[in-house]
């Protein structure tokens, strides 16, 4: 949403990471750890050292980082949105400024970039950062922001995913599953390795996030995790070869400079599984031309 909108409007989107963000972390409540080997002092080996603030791998270390950071954005003027808490907003009209959380990861975007340096001059006061320019690389997503459009896309995770399953040398194909194919549980088929099937599914998951031409094949595949069988391996290979011919697909966020609008799309196969007469629905919404958000 924030990357469809800051190219509708020109805007340029800015990567910022907090340093160890959770030693930034205040402690509620009393933690004590036993002392670290090679740090034991003698004579005091059965005692126990009392944290002052929180440490990684300390179960209250997110939400203590969490609930720092929050205080600290709305000290600096910044409105949590209602609807969606790793998103703030500070300011109005040009002087808006849009933020987009992460844990220790934040994007930034606005119309004037002097609002966006102050907000970084902000937070470098109070936290360790680092400033990453651009926005290039966010969890896994690439992005390419140009002067009238932005992409995003995984080709270098569906690079990693073709090559991890032993795909990369594949032949291609032209959809990631045959039109009308419908698959069920296949009770007296062969059964194949249940936990290699779920590790593919989790990948191409993954990929989902850049890929709705893949969202409703992948969602055909992961339900028969339980019990897969060599007819719903042959299925997810397919997709997979249809990844080695697409590994550079993505979507496209296009400038316009309207007025943002939301549009959204659904529909459903009414009692199309084999089995249990389910309806598989689906869902897409778009923010002007760009596409924002989608399932099947």
């Amino acid at each position: 949403m924030i990357l469809a909108m800051a190219a509708n409007k020109g805007w340029q989107v800015h990567h910022l990471d907090v340093k160890s963000a959770f030693l930034n972390g205040e402690l509620e409540e009393e933690v004590y750890v036993v002392q670290p080997e090679g740090f034991v002092e003698k004579g005091k080996e059965r005692m126990v050292l009392k944290l002052s603030k929180a440490l990684y791998g300390l179960r209250q270390a997110p939400r203590a980082w969490n609930v720092k950071l929050d205080s600290s954005l709305k000290n600096l003027q910044f409105s949590k949105c209602a609807s969606e808490p790793a998103v703030y907003t500070r300011g109005v009209g040009k002087k808006a400024v849009i933020l987009g959380v992460y844990v220790d990861d934040l994007i930034v975007t606005g119309e004037d970039p002097a609002e966006i340096e102050l907000f970084k001059k902000e937070m470098t006061s109070q936290f360790d950062m680092s400033d990453l320019g651009l926005l290039s690389f966010y969890l896994g997503i690439e992005v390419d922001q140009q002067q009238d459009y932005v992409t995003v896309r995984q080709s270098s995770y569906a690079k990693k995913v073709l090559s991890q399953f032993g795909m990369e040398d594949c032949n291609p194909t032209k959809i990631p599953m045959d039109p009308g194919a419908k698959l069920d549980e296949d009770k007296g088929g062969e059964r194949v390795d249940a936990t290699d099937y779920r590790r593919v599914i989790g990948c191409l998951r993954y990929l989902l996030h850049t890929r709705p031409d893949l969202s409703f094949s992948v969602g055909m595949v992961s339900r028969y995790m339980e019990k897969p069988t060599v007819k719903h391996q042959r299925a997810v290979k397919q997709i997979l070869r249809y990844l080695k011919g697409t590994v550079d697909f993505g979507l496209v966020y296009t400038q316009g400079g309207k007025e943002e609008e939301i549009i959204g799309y659904t529909d459903s196969d009414l009692a199309g599984d084999l089995v249990g007469r389910r309806s598989t629905a689906g869902m897409a919404f778009y923010l002007n031309e760009s596409l924002i958000t989608w399932c099947s």
